[in-house]
């Protein structure tokens, strides 16, 4: 395996490759996919060839496929059977009024992955019914019952950043990462405080 450039997620003491892998598209052939037209060997060779290059960091999300993202890299990791570093995201959607249900989402994400804990588990997006310290207090369970190993936030803005990390650290939790739309085109996170506080706060900024 070729040896890459690593990075740390905040302040948990998990190591991934600068080099992440989203896989949003893995089984979504609707409008995520545009129609897309791999197949299921496709994605076999392309997990493979990032696992050859030390790619072993691996983004997905209940929504994405409605869980086939989830599946196919269960499926793949068992079937490889290198070790490999897990992301996945609760959807905080509309119908659900209680943090309670991100428990039970997590569960679903489990059994989907085939694992018993996942490595980095993220709140989808701030804009929800459910509070803030709501969801940190859950994500807070999750850890303690070993089912996940770090915590991280997706598309929040600074202010609610802060808040995560405020509440998180009631229960000497940190904040691994905050993921956000950052590229050579797309500069916002320099400008609105999002890159700033997570300097400050030592959380990982996941582009």
């Amino acid at each position: 395996m070729i040896q890459i450039d690593t990075r740390q997620l905040g302040a948990t003491g998990i190591t991934v490759p600068s080099l992440g892998v989203g896989i949003w598209s893995w089984g979504d052939t609707g409008f995520w996919g545009y129609g897309a037209t791999h197949t299921l060997d496709d994605i076999k060779q392309a997990y493979a060839a990032c696992l050859d290059m030390g790619l072993n960091f691996f983004d997905t999300a209940e929504m994405y496929g409605g869980g086939a993202s989830e599946r196919i890299l269960g499926q793949l990791r068992r079937d490889d059977g290198r070790p490999v570093i897990i992301a996945s995201k609760f959807a905080p959607m509309p119908n659900r009024f209680s943090a309670r249900t991100l428990l039970t989402a997590l569960d679903a994400s489990l059994e989907r992955l085939g694992v018993d804990c996942i490595d980095l588990y993220q709140i989808h997006w701030p804009f929800t019914v459910i509070g803030t310290d709501a969801l940190m207090d859950a994500l807070a369970v999750a850890v303690r019952a070993g089912k996940v190993r770090a915590v991280g936030v997706s598309n929040y803005g600074a202010a609610h950043m802060r808040r995560a990390h405020a509440r998180l650290a009631r229960h000497d939790i940190p904040l691994a990462s905050n993921q956000v739309h950052f590229s050579l085109l797309q500069r916002k996170p320099e400008k609105n405080g999002v890159l700033a506080a997570c300097r400050e706060l030592n959380v990982a900024l996941i582009a």
